[in-house]
């Protein structure tokens, strides 16, 4: 049997995607700064032994429809790649790249494995990624030759079921659905231009499979970050998404808790929380300033067998430093507002 990587390799020279790996191709006939980059800059070359290997794992097991799609987003990556670290979001033709360039290979290269790394088995139900990437040139920063913000970036990772998965179909519309209302970068799966999108900041949605509660329910966490080029600091969120297998919908707050008053019971039970973990950091005066918020199923990660995890976005109820701050209210001090299904959408039951 032959080497997985030298299968990996056979597999990319055939896809013509070279070099996706540096083991694809010889690097004594590297012709271009991309590839020649691989070869010469040890960390690169780490992060793409790393990336080899996530790749085939990420495409282990899947139907020959499912690693098509991978292979196509890949090279829709690898284009992405070469175009990202550049000074004009073209592929560098001549010359190598500078000590920049290369650290910023050595970001996208790592973070690629990381999203392939999500492509797994998860509870008996076998997931991969779709993902969209694009880099365009920021007309602001381009002609400035000191300027660190010269491309724009913009990533989107999200999961997928295989389509034999009974979950499949609805699942995998519900995630396109939620990613699209997040991030304008999904507007490249259909027939808007690259140059649509933002060329004056850096966007990334990443969408993950958290945990399955049983048979009846799937979480996802879902992170954004945006930056403003030339900004003092990116904007960065935490939340979730709760798929109810059953329905083939989102969770709504009924389905946890109910009763006339369960609003404002889950806000004051959310208001004593936050005075007990949080209190000499908040920035915030009154229970009512986080009303809308505690009761957003959004906020809400249900993995905690000890209690109901509320996540605070930065800003929110604090100064940014201090980050996306959470708190955990005792499942018992919210028995009262308990809705007849929590126990289903919580266990799986």
């Amino acid at each position: 049997m032959f080497p997985s990587r030298f299968l990996l390799a056979a597999s990319l020279l055939a896809l013509a995607i070279l070099p996706a790996t540096a083991a694809s191709f010889d690097c004594a006939e590297a012709s271009t700064p991309f590839e020649r980059a691989i070869c010469d800059i040890p960390e690169l070359s780490t992060a793409d032994d790393r990336l080899a290997k996530s790749f085939a794992t990420a495409t282990g097991g899947l139907s020959k429809e499912s690693v098509v799609l991978m292979r196509g987003d890949q090279r829709a990556w690898l284009d992405y790649a070469r175009r990202a670290c550049t000074d004009d979001a073209e592929p560098l033709s001549r010359g190598s790249y500078p000590e920049m360039g290369g650290s910023c290979l050595v970001e996208k290269f790592n973070s690629r494995s990381g999203a392939l790394e999500q492509s797994r088995m998860i509870g008996g139900h076998r997931f991969f990624i779709k993902s969209l990437y694009a880099a365009l040139p920021d007309p602001n920063e381009v002609g400035n030759p000191d300027s660190y913000w010269k491309v724009a970036s913009h990533d989107a990772v999200m999961p997928q079921l295989e389509a034999e998965d009974p979950w499949a179909e609805a699942f995998n519309r519900y995630v396109m659905d939620e990613a699209a209302r997040d991030t304008e970068t999904l507007s490249l799966a259909g027939a808007s231009d690259v140059a649509d999108l933002d060329a004056t900041a850096d966007s990334s949605l990443n969408i993950a499979v958290k945990e399955l509660g049983g048979t009846s329910r799937i979480t996802l966490s879902v992170n954004t970050y945006w930056y403003g080029h030339g900004a003092a600091h990116g904007n960065w969120s935490i939340s979730y998404l709760h798929y109810l297998t059953a329905e083939e919908r989102g969770l709504q707050a009924d389905d946890m808790f109910a009763g006339k008053d369960w609003q404002a019971t889950l806000r004051d039970a959310a208001w004593a929380q936050l005075q007990t973990e949080h209190g000499e950091w908040l920035q915030v005066e009154s229970p009512s300033d986080i009303a809308e918020i505690v009761i957003d199923p959004a906020r809400w990660d249900l993995s905690n067998d000890y209690g109901l995890v509320i996540h605070f976005q930065p800003y929110e109820v604090s100064a940014y430093a201090y980050g996306a701050p959470t708190i955990t209210i005792p499942w018992e001090k919210l028995d009262a507002i308990k809705a007849e299904t929590q126990d289903q959408v919580r266990w799986g039951y």
